[in-house]
């Protein structure tokens, strides 16, 4: 089945795809929604993770918002993410928002 990523999203998603060629790695997975939900709105980053990860839409939410208010990333753990971001181009993707 061939997934149609929304335009509004490609970049999202491709940024998303050359950071973890393999999936997203669990200890990644939550400093990965705080660091796009800094940029995107909810919604949008549940949305690309979803089709990322194919999981539920609203699984994805309810995690984005546990990860704002209740189990917050460590400031380590997402600056490391932010390094590993920046290689696969995340200041463009930055300045394209």
């Amino acid at each position: 089945m061939q997934i149609t990523i929304p335009p509004h999203l490609q970049s999202t998603y491709q940024l998303i795809k050359c950071a973890f060629p393999d999936g997203i790695e669990a200890e990644n997975y939550e400093p990965l929604l705080a660091i796009l939900s800094e940029e995107m709105s909810d919604r949008n980053v549940a949305e690309v993770i979803a089709y990322y990860v194919g999981k539920d839409y609203s699984v994805i939410l309810n995690d984005v918002y546990r990860v704002q208010s209740i189990d917050i990333p460590k400031a380590e753990a997402i600056n490391n993410l932010k390094t590993l971001l920046l290689s696969c181009g995340y200041q463009n993707w930055l300045d394209e928002l």
